[in-house]
């Protein structure tokens, strides 16, 4: 599978090879989902079969056989009970996001079922917001009154549908009940990133940064609108493109960069040493033992955090090293990939004693785990891994595409990831700033509904909250925006400036942000 149609949501299709026609034949199992969209019509097909289960804990699990038929999911039984159920689904009046049911927190049994998803997803909403609530109360926060009024309407939305017998007016008021808990869930977290960046004295020492990749073809306008905004810039070691041939890296265009950067008083960050991606992967490495590519793995991260020294006190050690299909080029085993982590980041420490080591991550709710089952594993199982193994290493690093999680269940993520005892970087995130097809993109089409199609003005009210729940955590210290610019883009429509240079909407929305946090770089 390429990271390509992962992010484009259509890993389900892709990589359930267990799945059936609604004529084949259904699994013995009476795990039977039922889910409508909005509208009353049946969930279609190549939605549904993008449900997967996970245990209490949100890890997902490998998603068991199954048929499925428009609005109609017959499973067999998942290897672990009780479970909770994740789909990504249309919801008319917030979006089409990612919706959660565990059964009010305790799990669904065998017995639980048959479920009507859109019944429990609203249920489950409400409870998840409310338990939130409660604790954050407990901590001192305070909440508007809309939000207790928002969850209120949704439970009474819940109580007319129970009371009603016809299925096109309960789906119709499930789907109104979910409008409201995800609004009041959002507005909630948001609430709380507000009052705790309020309580506490402005972040002098936070990393707002962005690859510096545009650096140095698009010019002194690039240059200058970089400064304006960032303190911390990304520039890039990808192997193959460095070392093409084995022994003669390419220093000078990163040398470029980082004198730039240091006489503007940028923090440079390198990204990545170690990652095994087709792009990344040096030709004349790919048919090497095992043992030789870890000695070779060994000297390049040497060999670069020894070159540059302070000159760049941060890294991306190791890149997506959790076995997604698309980053084991060589076909490495989980324990390769973990002897390679420990390896990459003892080899960056003997370079520099002082580096900062990142191991970086993606796929952070881990929907590949169900989709393609073992070997692979989530980001979080990996990093407990690492931390179990001894591996020594700085912080935690968390690429965060997801235009299909709401800002509530964006901040569930970031505090369970926190949960692990070390430092977290944001490393990679954008969104976009229009719908279609981006032909400059790598991934081509914008995808993802959050509150309204794709705009200027869109993107730059989900730029202005994922902001503030970042840096509302302590343990959050480092913010990167993913490409400047749409001169070239990994994410479509994702730069801050336009083709041609020009501040989006976004741009401005941060800049003023950063001014309202009393940032000390901002200009």
């Amino acid at each position: 599978m390429k990271r390509r149609q992962f992010l484009a949501g259509s890993a389900g299709g892709l990589a359930l090879t267990q799945l059936h026609p609604a004529s084949a034949f259904w699994p013995s199992a009476d795990l039977t989902l039922r889910a409508w969209l909005p509208e009353g019509q049946p969930l279609p097909v190549e939605q549904l079969r993008q449900l997967y289960f996970l245990d209490l804990q949100d890890e997902p699990l490998p998603n068991p056989p199954r048929a499925v038929a428009p609005g109609h999911l017959k499973s067999q039984a998942p290897t672990h009970w009780p479970v909770a159920i994740a789909l990504r689904m249309p919801v008319s009046g917030f979006g089409q996001v990612a919706l959660y049911a565990d059964n009010r927190g305790q799990g669904f049994l065998p017995s639980d079922f048959p479920l009507s998803l859109n019944e429990v997803f609203a249920r489950d909403r409400i409870h998840r917001v409310q338990t939130a609530l409660t604790q954050w109360r407990q901590a001192g926060y305070t909440f508007a009154a809309r939000i207790e009024a928002r969850l209120a309407k949704a439970g009474q939305l819940l109580e007319q549908a129970a009371a009603t017998d016809s299925l096109p007016a309960q789906v119709h008021l499930w789907n109104d009940s979910l409008v409201e808990s995800l609004w009041a869930g959002e507005e909630s977290a948001i609430a709380r990133a507000q009052q705790r960046i309020q309580q506490r004295p402005p972040r002098q020492d936070f990393l707002f940064g962005c690859n510096f990749f545009g650096h140095p073809h698009q010019g002194d306008v690039y240059d200058q609108r970089f400064r304006q905004i960032f303190n911390f810039a990304t520039v890039p070691f990808y192997w193959q493109g460095f070392e093409p041939v084995q022994g003669d890296p390419q220093y000078a265009p990163i040398d470029r960069q980082v004198a730039w950067l240091r006489q503007a008083g940028i923090i440079p960050k390198g990204h990545p040493l170690v990652w095994f991606h087709d792009v990344s992967v040096p030709d004349w490495l790919r048919d090497l033992p095992y043992p030789e590519v870890k000695g070779l793995v060994q000297r390049r991260v040497r060999q670069i955090t020894q070159r540059y020294g302070s000159q760049i006190p941060y890294y991306d050690v190791i890149n997506e090293a959790h076995d997604v299909p698309w980053a084991n080029a060589l076909n490495f085993s989980d324990d390769q990939f973990l002897d390679l982590t420990q390896a990459a980041c003892e080899a960056a420490q003997q370079g520099y004693s002082q580096v900062n080591r990142i191991v970086n991550s993606c796929c952070l709710w881990a929907q590949n785990v169900a989709y393609n089952g073992p070997p692979q594993r989530s980001p979080y199982r990996y990093l407990r891994a690492c931390l179990d193994a001894g591996i020594e290493f700085e912080t935690i690093g968390l690429q965060l595409y997801y235009p299909d999680q709401d800002m509530f269940e964006i901040d569930r993520l970031l505090d369970r990831f926190a949960g692990l005892g070390k430092p977290l970087h944001i490393t990679e995130m954008a969104t976009s700033s229009n719908s279609g097809v981006d032909e400059q993109s790598q991934l081509q089409e914008a995808r993802g509904l959050w509150h309204a199609p794709w705009s200027e003005s869109v993107q730059a009210d989900w730029v202005e909250q994922i902001y503030t729940l970042g840096y509302s955590k302590p343990e959050v210290q480092a913010i990167t925006w993913w490409d400047f610019s749409d001169l070239g883009v990994f994410w479509p429509f994702g730069g801050l400036l336009d083709r041609d240079l020009q501040p989006k909407a976004a741009f401005e929305r941060l800049r003023h942000l950063l001014q309202s946090w009393q940032v000390p770089h901002v200009l």
